[in-house]
């Protein structure tokens, strides 16, 4: 089980993409699936782009906000302190966000399309 586990962190970290919601009968959607997505989105919403309304922008970081106390929350259900918890979303979401920022708007968005609906 912690080898199946430990293949599926790996995954997301190396390939960079967030796995779809768990079908029924799944384990629950990871921290660092929510984490991801919210990185995808805060550098989805500092892609250059004329034609995209200032709300709009706001309303792609609200959603980056969203995902990431999604992580936070997941995060703090595996046991961690909520300020220890704090640390690790924050650091992984800047890292992966970095990152994101030197992809194309496609690859960007192709990441988004992956994430797991929250709330849901």
């Amino acid at each position: 089980m912690a080898m199946r586990r430990r293949a599926w962190i790996i995954a997301v970290c190396v390939l960079g993409v967030a796995p779809r919601a768990a079908e029924a009968g799944a384990k629950p959607v990871g921290w660092i699936a929510y984490a991801d997505c919210a990185a995808a989105y805060r550098a989805n919403a500092r892609l250059t782009d004329p034609e995209r309304p200032a709300s709009m922008t706001s309303q792609i970081f609200d959603v980056a906000s969203d995902y990431a106390g999604a992580a936070l929350e997941a995060r703090t259900k595996m046991g961690a302190v909520k300020s220890q918890a704090r640390r690790m979303v924050e650091a992984r979401i800047s890292r992966q966000t970095l990152l994101l920022g030197h992809k194309s708007r496609q690859a960007v968005e192709h990441i988004i399309d992956a994430c797991p609906q929250l709330g849901g």
